[in-house]
């Protein structure tokens, strides 16, 4: 509770900021905008196409998820890519400056993920820069997928759904060893390793999966259990 509502104070505090500047106070709140909004178009990829032979015929469950999660990142994109170019129109007085673009304009000012964006990506707290590293590593994740196959470790925080890959993978598993699916489940093994690039191949069954994180607690990797965190 507390957390939380320190971090609604700072975020009110930073929204009381005025939005004018005076004479050699540096660039004016328009102009820093518009700068955001080029970085950030610069930085937007084209989206992945599929082309004949990457997938399998027919596709594989894991495959159908990847179709599935690039089907919402394109989605994103295109509102990305669509709410910036208004934006810098809107700017420059091209177009008239609406409601929502002035809170796009005021999510880019202060570094806050605008809410149009944030109802097409999976829940964050992330500010602006952060989110469009995590953006950028998402989109190096399906095109690897795409182009050379399923990884030997999945970053399951770059997936939008994740508990559709566990679902595909237990499908899996299921169809090789013919068990029911109905009375198949799956379970999680925390490994010693620490750092994905020492995996060089992945299981015959499930996968290695990062990007996980521990509130309230701490892993004990000597143990192989979970422990205090520290202060």
């Amino acid at each position: 509770y507390y957390t939380n509502a320190t971090k609604q104070l700072w975020r009110n505090l930073v929204e009381l900021q005025p939005r004018t500047r005076g004479a050699g106070a540096g660039v004016s709140r328009e102009e820093y905008v518009a700068r955001v909004a080029r970085d950030i178009v610069a930085r937007l990829p084209s989206e992945l196409e599929v082309l004949p032979g990457q997938l399998a015929e027919p596709p594989t469950p894991t495959q159908i998820v990847l179709m599935q999660e690039m089907d919402r990142y394109h989605r994103l994109l295109r509102q990305m890519r669509l709410s910036l170019r208004d934006i810098q129109r809107a700017l420059a007085g091209e177009i008239g400056m609406s409601e929502e673009l002035d809170l796009l304009g005021s999510s880019l000012y202060n570094g806050y993920l605008p809410d149009q964006w944030r109802r097409l990506t999976p829940q964050t707290e992330k500010p602006l820069g952060s989110w469009m590293q995590h953006f950028e590593r998402r989109y190096a994740q399906y095109r690897t997928r795409l182009h050379d196959g399923e990884p030997p470790v999945m970053r399951l925080s770059g997936l939008h759904i994740p508990e559709s890959y566990h679902t595909a993978l237990v499908q899996m598993a299921c169809r090789k060893r013919g068990w029911p699916l109905d009375k198949s489940t799956l379970y999680t093994r925390v490994t010693p390793t620490t750092n994905p690039a020492d995996i060089k191949a992945r299981p015959d069954f499930g996968c290695y999966i990062t990007g996980l994180y521990l509130e309230g607690a701490a892993w004990d990797l000597d143990r192989a259990c979970l422990r205090r965190q520290d202060p």
